[in-house]
C-alpha cells in the first residue's frame, strides 16, 4: 500500500468531506507535508472516524433500551 502523496491528498480530503466534525483545510497546504506527516493525518481522520463511530453506537443502543 505505497500511496504517492496526491492519492494520499485525495483520500484526506474525500475523508474531511465525509466527516461533519473534520476541521475544513485548505487542500493545496496538504502538498506542502511531507509524506510522513499526511501518513499522520490520514491516520487521525480515520481514528476519529472510528471514535464517532464507536460514541454512535453506544447513544444508539441507549436509545433502543
Amino acid at each position: 500500500m505505497n500511496q504517492n502523496k496526491a492519492e494520499i491528498i485525495s483520500e484526506i480530503a474525500k475523508m474531511i468531506e465525509s466527516d461533519p466534525n473534520a476541521t475544513p483545510m485548505e487542500l493545496h497546504v496538504l502538498e506542502l507535508l511531507s509524506y510522513e506527516d499526511l501518513i499522520s493525518v490520514l491516520k487521525n481522520l480515520y481514528k476519529s472516524k472510528e471514535n464517532a463511530s464507536a460514541q454512535n453506537e453506544i447513544w444508539f443502543q441507549e436509545l433502543l433500551s
